[in-house]
């Protein structure tokens, strides 16, 4: 758990493992597990948070509004949009994890032979980034990014998205198959500087079962594209044996309260719980409600209007203190003072990469489709009932104000709802509204969910609210807008170029400033 070690951008950034990153003829002298805690530590960016996360996402997927309410360009990404690529590309993540079979190519061989599952669970986690990056952003430098300090390509070429997403596949295959291989010589793991697995007793079985669930998350965003691919991906992985159990393989970073300081960025207060996700919560007694939002001053939960229509309707609901739920401030950011007296919080927070739960609905999606034979009720069930353990968990250990553990009698009833339980009919519906729900701590992945089912939608089982501004129906983005390179730049022609290719695709856009264009794998 990331507890005390490089809790903050400040803390890492005064350790020495930076330095090597400025004078890499010091790179030899450090522990490829220092590189890879560093990456670790900085693949959260408050700048994230604060504008694509609180500013952005949770209100386009109706998670939450401004407290005053949604106003009508609510819905037009900024400019400020898009830290996920500057985190990767100029942060600690991509060059940190670059940095690892660097240092390792430096060892005697040796060395080098007990680094053979250091490396590959590096891979697995570079790969995530990229995918992660290219998501939204389309075409992006990758075979030849991070290379320049050892005397590589410094203009790397972009790589267009449908060869990304075969080369990352690839990728976590031959680091999955790797770490299920028996090397000859003994492995040096990570042990306590994976803030992820290290603590756990199997931490190479952990990272294996992660790679087969990060190559079916992949594998979904080609369902449009190339279906037979994606059935091809997933019988290959489903027939290892290596699969996500429960919530204890679920790829998560445990963070301590120190981490999402609540006077800065991370702070979530200001904005008000959404009333299409606070009205199906209460009508079907959802048990997440109390973890997701707080009651308001009348102890009663009541959520804000998403349209700015109707905002505009019903002024007097923002015009009295404390009268609309807010977010749950601690599932935040733990240290938050509540004003009740009792000061800041000291929990645990969390932020979550693939979940147990995540991988039940991708299962119980497939099975829904008759890409597997994987049997859709069984997996959806499952996975409501992992969100809702998973989630429980996570506000206890948050140490949320006043909070009443879930109790097993609460699931079985919100199960037996007429919304909630299965229904063949609404497979996809009630499949994709609940990973909806499971999402709320991780909206760029309820908003690829949303480009590619279709669900939530304005009639679905978890009805969001049309969006309106005088009357004007208001589109969510698809993409993140692509800041041009300056003329001078020395990148600007590989640029240019990856806007031609996507260009070529009529989805794309207007532009590289388009948001409401499409990337390759989003399709109507």
């Amino acid at each position: 758990m990331l507890l005390t070690i490089c809790l903050s951008m400040a803390a890492c950034k005064k350790s020495s493992f930076v330095e090597t990153n400025i004078n890499p003829n010091t790179l030899y002298a450090v522990d490829p597990a220092d590189q890879f805690l560093a990456a670790s530590s900085g693949s959260q960016d408050d700048f994230e948070y604060y504008y694509d996360v609180y500013r952005a996402m949770n209100l386009w997927l109706q998670y939450a509004t401004n407290g005053s309410g949604n106003s009508p360009g609510f819905t037009n990404p900024t400019a400020n949009f898009n830290y996920r690529y500057g985190k990767v590309f100029y942060g600690r993540v991509g060059s940190y994890l670059s940095d690892i079979p660097a240092l390792v190519s430096k060892m005697a061989p040796n060395d080098q032979a007990k680094r053979v599952y250091q490396l590959n669970i590096a891979q697995i986690f570079k790969a995530y980034y990229a995918f992660y990056v290219s998501d939204i952003n389309g075409s992006i430098p990758y075979k030849q990014a991070f290379q320049a300090r050892y005397g590589g390509i410094i203009t790397p070429t972009y790589d267009p998205q449908q060869a990304l997403f075969d080369t990352l596949d690839l990728q976590i295959k031959t680091a999955v198959q790797n770490l299920e291989a028996s090397p000859a010589a003994t492995q040096t793991l990570y042990g306590a500087k994976d803030p992820f697995f290290g603590s756990a007793n199997d931490e190479v079985g952990q990272w294996i079962k992660t790679g087969n669930a990060l190559r079916l998350k992949i594998a979904m965003r080609l369902m449009k594209r190339d279906p037979t691919k994606l059935a091809a991906i997933a019988a290959e992985v489903l027939a290892d044996a290596h699969q996500m159990a429960d919530n204890s393989d679920s790829w998560v970073l445990y963070v301590g309260p120190s981490y999402t300081n609540p006077t800065g960025n991370w702070n979530p207060g200001g904005f008000a719980a959404a009333k299409p996700v606070v009205d199906f919560m209460m009508a079907n007694g959802d048990p997440r409600l109390r973890i997701f939002y707080r009651p308001n001053k009348n102890g009663v939960y009541l959520g804000s209007y998403t349209s700015p229509d109707d905002v505009a309707t019903h002024q007097a609901l923002y015009t009295t203190t404390d009268t609309l739920s807010q977010l749950q401030h601690r599932l935040f950011t733990p240290a938050y003072d509540e004003g009740d007296g009792n000061g800041s919080g000291d929990g645990v927070g969390f932020f979550p990469f693939v979940t147990y739960a995540e991988y039940c609905f991708i299962r119980a999606e497939l099975g829904a489709r008759s890409i597997t034979s994987d049997d859709a009720a069984t997996w959806y069930t499952a996975g409501v009932t992992a969100s809702i353990q998973f989630y429980d968990d996570r506000a206890q250990a948050a140490k949320i104000s006043n909070y009443t553990p879930v109790t097993q009698t609460e699931i079985d009833n919100y199960l037996a709802t007429a919304a909630v339980q299965f229904n063949p009919a609404k497979a996809i519906d009630q499949i994709a509204s609940q990973a909806y729900l499971d999402f709320f701590r991780q909206p760029s992945e309820a908003w690829a969910w949303y480009k590619r089912t279709g669900f939530p939608n304005t009639t679905s089982v978890l009805a969001w609210s049309p969006l309106t501004a005088s009357g004007t129906i208001l589109k969510i983005p698809r993409r993140a807008p692509i800041t041009v390179l300056p003329a001078t730049d020395a990148n600007y022609a590989n640029q240019q170029a990856a806007f031609a290719e996507m260009g070529a695709d009529p989805g794309w856009g207007t532009g590289p400033n388009d948001g409401f264009g499409r990337v390759w794998w989003d399709q109507q």
